[in-house]
């Protein structure tokens, strides 16, 4: 068991404990470690102003099994030695900026330091913008943001810097500590001679909005900046993860990994234990206990004056909930899962989740957000919710009743799952460990629609889940091409209904699934039937009105979405 947290902060090894520990990240970095670079503006994870990089070592790829834990510490887990650090040495001591290694780089990613806590970061190699600077040169970012005048006031610059940072880590092939290593479709790349261009994936306007879509500019206005993220240039030298991939502050991290942590301060306790034993252990043990995710929803509720809970249970060191993979009969998804690795996971096997995900946040909420936090967090507007009522999504949960004895698991239809507003049925020292779910067949034609005051970065006024398995099938994987031939044949017959699956969100205390409906739907349709069944919908939910729609409205608009669907189905 260890009482600190272990940060390496633009290569600086860093143990935080007790209340600075407990701070928000963006304002540990400010007053503390006296990192101003990164701005707070809006405290929401909204603005983007207050981006960071941060890699995190892969647990699951570098641990076996649990055989066991003694004292707070994992037996039996292969993560090296650790090379150069003992126990509380080395702390302020530089490890490896500026050199880059050819073996096990890190992946950095964006991520909102405003809304997380710093023990959250626990692990982490973090980088801000104060990091990006190579000895007296600027970073390629900092470099096209200048010569393109993307920046006036100066506040929100450190972000968008961030931001187009994180692009070219991704798509900038920048990564020099990569060449010869496998990519993604298994080919080997080898990248430029030190120091020089890299060849790039073609960065479009349209990537470049993808990664800025958390970012936000009030007086330079954005074309200047999309503008720098078009033309900047990355460069083996100055590559994030080819400067702070260094061996052994990676070691180093993943050694202090296999301890369990607690942070203790003013009554409040932070658990992150390093197996699932020790989880279930400690939520028998607290009652009241909240799991801390990726705390998008409880870091904007402390910030605006929330006290934190005062037993809070991470994950984050539990390796197998890290898991994801398919399966014959669907799709795995562990606790620890974020957004943006389900999005990468279901592009061939749920494409139509993969696509609705590019809706769901910024990059650098995805990039920390999981799919379990947005499930457990229970709200009826969950913009994954009412794809998994549809998908038939299993919930697992696990729990070890008295905090003594075998641990006890069991798994929750989704259907089943909430029982009132904000409400689970999980008993009290219950959490949700894994998530699965059925990959999308081949048969069937899935929409998914999310309605909402803008496009990007905004929560659902009413969200819908639709889907039909039509007599004769269309597949999924060209969706409009197999929609005109079924138009093509509507002539001699209209298409005919199998199956259908149905729900909602924001129209009720819950999401919900609507079977009645959709035994409505089976047989022949046509658009006579459809508008027949939007009526069914509107008198069917029993939505509330709040400051994003009123009751009337979101029957209107469910009823509407509906008929979207069908129209879809009818004419391609």
């Amino acid at each position: 068991m260890r009482d600190f947290v272990l940060i390496y902060l633009n290569g600086v090894r860093r143990e935080i404990r007790g209340r600075e520990a407990l701070m928000m990240l963006a304002d540990w970095l400010r007053k503390e470690a006296g990192l101003t670079g990164t701005k707070i503006v809006c405290a929401e994870g909204d603005c983007g102003s207050c981006t960071v990089l941060r890699a995190f070592p892969d647990l699951a790829a570098n641990a076996h099994v649990d055989v066991g834990v003694q004292d707070g510490v994992k037996v039996g887990a292969n993560v090296g030695v650790i090379v150069g650090a003992n126990d509380g040495a080395n702390v302020g001591a530089i490890v490896g900026a500026d050199h880059a290694t050819r073996s096990a780089p890190l992946e950095f990613e964006a991520m909102n330091s405003c809304i997380v806590t710093v023990a959250q970061m626990d692990g982490s190699h973090i980088v801000t913008v104060e990091g990006m600077q190579c000895g007296d040169e600027l970073s390629p970012a900092q470099v096209a943001m200048k010569q393109c005048h993307a920046s006036q006031c100066g506040y929100c610059t450190p972000g968008f810097v961030m931001a187009i940072s994180a692009m070219l880590e991704k798509h900038g092939d920048t990564n020099g500590a990569r060449a010869n290593v496998a990519s993604d479709s298994g080919r080997r790349e080898n990248t430029a001679s030190h120091g020089g261009a890299i060849s790039a994936q073609q960065i479009d306007a349209k990537m470049a909005a993808n990664y800025l879509t958390g970012n936000l500019c009030r007086c330079t206005g954005y074309a200047p900046i999309v503008e720098a993220a078009l033309t900047v240039r990355a460069t083996e030298k100055h590559s994030v993860a080819g400067r702070y991939s260094n061996p052994a502050a990676i070691a180093d991290a993943l050694n202090t990994a296999t301890k369990s942590l607690l942070i203790e301060h003013d009554g409040i306790k932070l658990f992150a234990p390093v197996s699932l034993r020790e989880a279930v252990t400690f939520a028998a043990q607290n009652p009241g206990f909240k799991v801390l995710a990726a705390a998008t929803d409880m870091g904007v509720q402390t910030n605006k004056g929330k006290p934190l809970p005062r037993a809070l249970l991470s994950l984050h060191l539990v390796s197998e909930l890290y898991q994801a993979k398919h399966s014959r009969s669907g799709i795995l998804v562990g606790a620890r899962v974020t957004l943006a690795q389900l999005r990468r996971l279901c592009e061939t096997s749920a494409p139509e989740l993969a696509s609705f995900l590019n809706l769901f946040g910024s990059p650098q909420i995805k990039n920390v957000a999981t799919l379990v936090g947005n499930i457990a967090n229970a709200s009826p507007i969950g913009d994954t919710l009412p794809f998994l009522l549809i998908a038939d999504a299993v919930v697992h949960v696990a729990s070890r009743p008295g905090g003594k004895g075998p641990i006890h698991k069991r798994n929750i239809a989704f259907t089943d799952l909430y029982v009132g507003y904000k409400k689970l049925a999980l008993t009290p020292d219950e959490i949700i460990t894994h998530v699965s779910f059925n990959a999308t067949d081949s048969k069937e034609l899935l929409r998914l629609y999310k309605v909402s005051q803008r496009k990007d970065m905004d929560i659902s006024a009413i969200s819908g889940a639709f889907s039909f398995t039509l007599a004769g099938g269309a597949k999924h994987s060209n969706f409009s091409n197999d929609l005109q031939s079924i138009a093509a044949r509507k002539t001699k017959s209209p298409p005919r209904v199998v199956s259908a699956r149905i729900a909602f969100g924001g129209v009720a205390a819950t999401p919900i699934r609507m079977p009645e409906i959709e035994a409505a739907l089976v047989g022949e349709f046509t658009m006579e039937k459809a508008q027949a069944v939007a009526h069914m919908i509107a008198s069917a939910i029993t939505p509330l009105s709040d400051v994003r729609g009123s009751a009337a409205y979101r029957r209107v608009t469910a009823a509407k979405l509906f008929m979207r669907y069908a129209s879809e189905v009818l004419h391609a």
